[in-house]
């Protein structure tokens, strides 16, 4: 009997963080698309760019439900649950006993059975954080091109592009503008990455 009120007392919990996510996902990334705030598309960028940037962030994406418990390092960050920290979370926390991993990661699972995946990256590519420059916050890959090489996103250099990506585990610590030399070193480890998880175009 207490096995049971047990299970009862935490599908209760989990259907009250997923529901609310469930229900509002679509109308959230509705909003976003008509107010313009995702522009890039990523049909815009090379195969060999997408595939530098999963390899990296989310080598399952495709596959995984929104949480990626296999798709590496324990307790990482995949895209959705990258997208779901700012759409959620005021300000993300993992809290006592990562129980705000926890409640990302339940959130994640119902946002992914509403969103399909390739809005999802478009998503990431549009608004996923990476620090500040001059006072100003950066969000999306265009607007991170632009604040840090003065460049539009498809005219980006490979190295320029991978700094870019470098700067997703941290944004601080691999600041391509301020943190050059640890931005160039995990460039170098991508680029091994890369070697073994995207085949030339």
């Amino acid at each position: 009997m207490v096995l049971v009120g047990l299970a009862f007392v935490t599908f209760v919990g989990l259907a009250v963080v997923a529901v609310p996510a469930f229900i509002r996902a679509p109308r959230l990334v509705a909003q976003l698309d008509a107010a313009g705030i995702l522009p890039f598309m990523p049909t815009a960028l090379p195969g060999s760019r997408i595939c530098a940037l999963l390899a990296v962030q989310d080598p399952t994406i495709y596959r995984h439900q929104g949480i990626g418990l296999l798709a590496g390092p324990l307790g990482h960050t995949t895209v959705t649950q990258a997208i779901c920290k700012g759409l959620f979370f005021n300000e993300f926390n993992p809290g006592l006993l990562r129980l705000g991993k926890v409640r990302l990661m339940i959130i994640a699972w119902a946002f992914d059975r509403r969103i399909p995946k390739d809005m999802q990256l478009r998503l990431f590519l549009n608004l996923t954080y990476f620090g500040s420059l001059d006072g100003k916050e950066i969000h999306g890959f265009p607007d991170a091109a632009t604040s840090f090489f003065g460049k539009d996103l498809q005219s980006l250099s490979e190295q320029e592009y991978l700094g870019l990506v470098a700067m997703l585990r941290a944004p601080n610590t691999y600041h391509v503008v301020r943190n050059p030399q640890a931005n160039a070193a995990r460039v170098r480890d991508i680029r091994k990455l890369l070697e073994r998880a995207c085949a030339p175009e």
